[in-house]
């Protein structure tokens, strides 16, 4: 199938073998596949402990922060905390404005980062082994890049 845009001819074949918004989000879902294989056996996944780890580096979290950090968007973040919530992994506490509540990670979290940290170890370096280390390096450099303009 072919289209115009400003002039030029475009076909489905060439944009889907170009587009960065395809190519990102599928690098995603394969990165995202190893990790999520080695926290399957604590019944975790990669985002959920993307969560943990952001909420336990922050001792609490307000929900603004976590979303701005971690690029969420409300509703993605509000169902993983619910299910975490749910799990014991993560609680709710009143902030002291009382309009908001801030997120904290329980024992039973803190427990589960440490039963995960050889799986995430093993999982980073699958990732950064298949990658190679200058590929490693451009994505960092290119998350500070876009992350710089937004």
């Amino acid at each position: 199938m072919s289209m115009t845009l400003d002039g030029k001819i475009l076909d489905t074949k060439s944009i889907e073998g170009v587009c960065l918004g395809g190519c990102v989000r599928k690098l995603n879902r394969m990165v995202t596949s190893i990790y999520d294989g080695a926290f399957a056996n604590a019944g975790l996944k990669t985002s959920q402990f993307s969560v943990l780890v952001s909420v336990a580096n922050r001792k609490q979290a307000r929900p603004a922060e976590l979303i701005k950090h971690l690029q969420l968007d409300e509703s993605t973040l509000s169902r993983n905390v619910d299910r975490m919530c749910a799990r014991g992994w993560l609680r709710l506490v009143q902030d002291a404005d009382r309009r908001s509540h801030l997120i904290e990670v329980t024992d039973k979290g803190q427990a589960l980062i440490r039963k995960c940290l050889p799986a995430w170890q093993k999982a980073q370096a699958e990732v950064s082994r298949r990658l190679g280390t200058d590929t490693v390096t451009e994505l960092r450099s290119a998350l500070r890049k876009l992350s710089s303009r937004s």
